[in-house]
Order: C-alpha cells, then structure tokens, then sequence
C-alpha cells in the first residue's frame, strides 16, 4: 500500500503560511521525478503527480522541454489517467520493472532526457500547471524560479513538502538517492479525504485552536 507525503491536512491558505512559512501547494503537481536509470533507464524512470483523489486526467499531459534549445519533444497524453484514492499517480514507462512497476498506475513514455531540460504538467486548456527544471539550461530554463539539481544517475528529484509551493524547483525539490514511486519514508498512511471531508477537517483542526505538525 502506498504512502502518501501529505499527513495534516490544512484548512485555509493564511494558516497554512503561518504554520509552514510557505504558499499553499495547488493541486495537481509533480510531485517526484527519476529520469535517469542506472544503465538502462526505463525499468526504473517515473513521474509522480499527487492530486486530489479521483481526479480525471483527460485531455491532460506531461510534456518535456529540451534544454539545449527550449522546445518540446515528447508528449504524454495522460488520458484515461485518474488520481487513485491515495493522491499519488505514478506514471511509468511499458517496460518497468520491481518497485516501479509495482507502484505504476499509468503507463507513459517518461523516460525523459537527462537534464538540463524540463518537465511540464499541462491541462485540457494546454495551461501548463506545474513545472520542474532540472540543472540549469540558462536562457531555456522551463521551470519555476531557480532550477533543481540535475540528479544523478539512479536518484530523483522529490517534494520535499507536498503543503507548500514556493514556486520555485530549487526550494521545492530535494535529491533522493533511493527513489520512492508511491512512497514517502518516515510519514504515516493516512488516506487523501474528498474535498468535502477535508474541509470538515480543516473547520474541526481551526476549532480546537490548531493543526497538528506534520511528521517527516
């Protein structure tokens, strides 16, 4: 069973500044990229977009931008994709294997190019909602803000708060030397609420004076 890296759920966007120092994360985004395998890179790559649960993907895209000259050059078509009851959905290639495979939920082309390049999440109207530049492509930078580090090969590029977005990949990202498709270590399992439990939730948190920290 998955684990899922949001562990408090948060009522309104002032608290959620106050708490964590940070803007509210908008769903859905990128939530954890490994591009680059040890040796051959598809049984291993995935993309990993959290959201809210049930979430209908149709029309939706994941879209790579090279960094040698700022155009795209691959597409995946994310539809017939839906966010699973947990809020993870891991993208993976035809050809994965071990925890990959075990983790995949859809099944894409996102062995994407070693970087510095960049990876778009885009919606049915073709707005890019999410981005992550990774390494620097200077004037064809892609991303948000200052771009993350290029991963080495067999790491990935993770949130490290799945609550906040700085807009920012460098702030917004850290290197895992052990992927985790599907997985968050150190966090409790608790389920993704529909949007009407979580602001139930959320009223119930501000009631008794507070939200509960979040365990890392």
């Amino acid at each position: 069973m998955k684990i899922i890296r949001l562990v408090g759920y948060l009522a309104t966007t002032v608290s959620l500044i106050a708490f964590h120092g940070g803007p509210a994360c908008a769903l859905p985004v990128i939530s954890e990229i490994m591009y680059d395998g040890i040796g051959s890179d598809a049984p291993s790559v995935f993309t990993e977009i959290y959201g809210t649960a049930g979430l209908d993907l149709t029309g939706w895209a994941l879209v790579g931008v090279n960094g040698f000259n700022g155009l795209e050059y691959r597409t995946v078509d994310l539809t017939g994709a839906v966010i699973p009851p947990d809020g993870i959905l891991v993208v993976a290639t035809s050809s994965a294997l071990g925890d990959v495979l075990a983790a995949r939920d859809f099944t894409g082309s996102v062995d994407w190019q070693n970087g510095p390049d960049a990876v778009w999440l885009r919606d049915a109207t073709g707005t890019i909602v999410d981005a992550i530049q990774y390494g620097d492509a200077g004037s064809f930078n892609a991303g948000e803000g200052t771009p993350a580090p290029d991963a080495a090969a067999g790491w990935s590029l993770a949130r490290a708060d799945l609550r906040t977005d700085f807009g920012d990949n460098f702030a917004d990202f850290e290197l895992l030397d052990v992927p985790t498709p599907g997985y968050i270590p150190g966090s409790n399992p608790e389920p993704v609420p529909e949007p009407a439990t979580m602001f139930l939730t959320g009223l119930g948190l501000v009631a008794v004076g507070g939200f509960r920290r979040a365990r890392r």
